[in-house]
């Protein structure tokens, strides 16, 4: 019965891990924006509906910004806001061409 009883126990916790470590690497792989409603998550499930200046740029860094949110990043903006917004989308791109030039 101990046996039997470590066996599932170790089972449980091997399951627990294995699915952390896919959330997190779930919430990596999204950078915190929802691909198709480019809506801004945090905290596990809570939604905003857009992310901050900040966000979109630690996204670009990895060239993860999603389309959706590019096409609306700094359309209200005054002049700074725009040419932020461009460097951003810039930086995006760059980083996009450098991982597609280091898969080939």
């Amino acid at each position: 019965m101990n046996k039997k009883l470590l066996i599932t126990l170790g089972a449980a916790i091997v399951i627990v891990v294995a699915g952390v470590a896919s959330a997190g690497i779930v919430a990596y792989n999204s950078c915190g924006y929802d691909a198709e409603t480019g809506n801004y998550l945090y905290d596990g499930n809570k939604v905003a509906a857009h992310g901050t200046m900040d966000s979109a740029m630690q996204c670009a860094l990895q060239g993860m910004l999603p389309d959706v949110v590019a096409d609306r990043l700094g359309i209200w903006g005054d002049k700074e806001t725009k040419e932020e917004a461009g460097q951003i989308i810039l930086m995006d791109e760059l980083k996009k061409e450098e991982q597609r030039q280091a898969k080939e």
